[in-house]
């Protein structure tokens, strides 16, 4: 049997944009930060304080690991261009 009553409720929502680029490394580190963590407002004073702490450290190695993520990728991409023989090109992008 079916309830009509039944009722939801929509979470946040949130929108990120950039400009001439994709996503920098701090904003995808908010947006995986914020989905990980969450400090709700009527929280007791020290968890709260305590959820704010251990955001900061998340934060902190998920910003790191974003960053090598890059590093990683461009290495990746520039070793398939010089396969390809584009020595220029992939002095170009290993300069990003």
């Amino acid at each position: 049997m079916l309830n009509p009553d039944i009722q939801m409720e929509v979470g946040k929502v949130g929108v990120v944009t950039s400009d001439n680029g994709g996503l920098t490394a701090e904003q995808l580190t908010e947006m995986c930060v914020n989905k990980i963590v969450y400090v709700a407002d009527n929280a007791p004073p020290a968890i709260k304080e305590q959820a704010k702490q251990f955001k900061a450290v998340i934060t902190n190695v998920i910003f790191q690991y974003i960053q090598l993520a890059k590093k990683e990728e461009r290495a990746t991409i520039v070793n398939k261009v010089l396969q390809t023989g584009n020595n220029e090109l992939s002095e170009i992008i290993r300069r990003l």
